[in-house]
């Protein structure tokens, strides 16, 4: 370890020297590594070996690798600690990420799955039960038992010996499988590559090493690097994208036109009676008006679909990007409801403060007593209704960040727009400073929506029998099942959409169709891209 002679001489040296390796730990060369490699991984050691003894306790294990605490973590600490002295050393360190790297041999992973495990080179059905649904738990996908041991009794009747039990290696050679991906040991690329990255300067105190500080002019070098390379990302999808960016700014254009419209609506002394306020209200609600009805459009997939297949249209639509835009349409709602709503605070104040015929005078439908500010907010139809909306928004919208970590709590909150919707309706009945006219303006697109919705529901009610699953080389899986009836005609390039009750019963992930039109079956080629397909 360092020694305060040595941290005097690097800080005398200004703390910028090459970093070297120790001859003890050059010992610990080894495929893959190269040295250069071994050098940054013995300073990140370094690092987080907080008390300089040369060993990592279960934290500094842990923080080097960036794991989460858990029984995986726990499990892989005792992996890693080969002697179960209850550190790791730089030794053990070394030796078993070896396993863990992208390069390693099919040996070397399969061997440390088994120490991981606690397995040898045969494994019983309880033995690989176990390691199942670990690895379910490590990747937070739900699967009942009753699924796993229906798989383990499928992989034991093909692959199993004459003792009932499972060879690891000869499994894994006549499947395809990876060690590192379907044994749990898929710790993320980026921790191996961040424990290797290239740093550009390196302050050897104590052996210690950590990325210096850049300099000024270099740091303001690298953020015009990053500004042209947005730049030049904007640039290139607009080159490619030409239609999208078009209809965004046509978008853009008739959205702020809407503003305008809606201030030519305010009626002859409602301007002098409740100033900024009723310009908001009015200016953003037929925002609300034209930009409501879109968001609903933009979800008819069906519908768009068919009309795909005009190539006239396509040309002119980009109807690929309806979601991109469905998220854009859902942030200018927010904006547009949120200056609404300010709007009206600001003149359910002013009818609260003046006397009650001269608010007669203005309002529509007249108050027959005097109302206090919160009376008015939260008793009559439109401040009730419109607080509701406020709730479903403010659940529906943060909600959606978690659309891939938990898919079933962004569709249970996205479901709370049938609530939104019927609060809009109701919202205008009390006709306090307008006429309701949303419902004649919801009227047709409601309609598509609602027969989009029923025309999926009918979709997905078609039965399909699986008639061939299995696993084909590089983790592609082959899934053939039964042409449903409702789909009497399929097209080249036409993808479908495939859900899986065992892990979620509303997640649907579509799939290009790979079999040919004139086949009486539907055939996809699903490849393993994330832990989820894995399963």
């Amino acid at each position: 370890m360092t020694t305060p002679r040595n941290r005097k001489k690097n800080e005398s040296n200004g703390g910028h020297v090459h970093t070297t390796l120790p001859p003890e730990a050059e010992q610990y060369l080894r495929y893959p590594f190269t040295r250069q490699d071994l050098e940054k991984l013995y300073c990140r050691f370094e690092r987080e070996d907080g008390d300089n003894n040369g060993t990592l306790n279960k934290e500094e294990f842990i923080a080097i690798l960036h794991l989460k605490k858990g029984p995986f973590t726990d499990r892989l600490f005792q992996a890693f600690d080969d002697n179960d002295d209850g550190v790791i050393s730089f030794k053990e360190f070394v030796e078993n990420l070896c396993a863990l790297h992208q390069r390693a041999t099919p040996e070397d992973s399969l061997n440390f799955a088994k120490k991981l495990y606690g397995v040898n080179d045969t494994v019983s059905k309880e033995e690989m039960m176990k390691m199942l649904q670990t690895d379910m738990e490590q990747n937070n996908v739900r699967i009942s038992e009753e699924s796993i041991a229906e798989a383990v009794n499928a992989l034991f009747s093909q692959h199993a010996d004459e003792n009932g039990r499972l060879d690891l290696g000869k499994l894994m050679e006549a499947t395809g499988m990876n060690a590192k991906r379907n044994l749990s040991l898929d710790i993320r690329a980026s921790t191996i590559g961040g424990l290797l990255k290239d740093d550009k300067q390196i302050n050897h105190d104590a052996h210690c090493c950590y990325e210096h500080e850049k300099p000024d002019i270099e740091r303001t070098r690298d953020s015009w690097k990053k500004r042209w390379k947005k730049t030049y990302v904007v640039y290139h999808y607009a080159r490619v994208h030409p239609t999208v960016i078009i209809w965004l700014a046509i978008y853009l254009g008739i959205t702020a036109g809407m503003f305008p419209v809606g201030m030519t609506t305010i009626e002859p002394g409602e301007r002098e009676f409740f100033g900024w306020g009723i310009v908001l209200a009015k200016g953003f609600r037929v925002v609300l008006y034209y930009n409501v009805p879109l968001i609903f459009l933009l979800m008819c997939r069906t519908i768009m679909a068919w009309l795909r297949r005009s190539k006239f249209l396509t040309e002119i639509f980009p109807f690929d990007s309806n979601i991109t835009f469905h998220r854009i349409v859902g942030w200018v709602i927010i904006i547009a409801a949120l200056g609404h709503t300010i709007g009206h605070y600001k003149d359910f104040y002013e009818i609260a403060n003046n006397p009650l015929p001269v608010v007669n005078a203005i309002l529509r439908t007249p108050l027959d007593s005097p109302k206090s500010w919160g009376t008015l907010l939260f008793t009559t139809i439109s401040g009730v209704t419109g607080h509701l909306m406020w709730l479903c928004l403010l659940l529906m919208y943060p909600l959606t960040f978690f659309r891939r970590k938990n898919f079933e709590v962004f569709w249970a909150s996205h479901h709370l727009y049938i609530v939104f919707i019927v609060l809009l309706l109701i919202h205008g009945s009390g006709q306090l400073l307008t006429w309701p006219m949303f419902y004649l303006i919801f009227a047709v697109p409601g309609f598509l929506f609602l027969f989009e919705r029923l025309f999926r529901l009918f979709k997905a009610a078609a039965k399909t029998e699986v008639i061939v699953a299995k696993p084909l080389l590089d983790e592609v899986t082959l899934l053939r099942v039964t042409k449903p009836r409702v789909m009497r005609k399929v097209y080249p390039g036409q993808w479908v959409w495939i859900r899986c009750r065992n892990i979620s019963s509303f997640e649907w992930h579509p799939f290009t169709l790979t079999s040919a039109p004139h086949e009486e079956f539907l055939e996809i080629h699903a490849k393993v891209i994330f832990k989820l397909n894995s399963s």
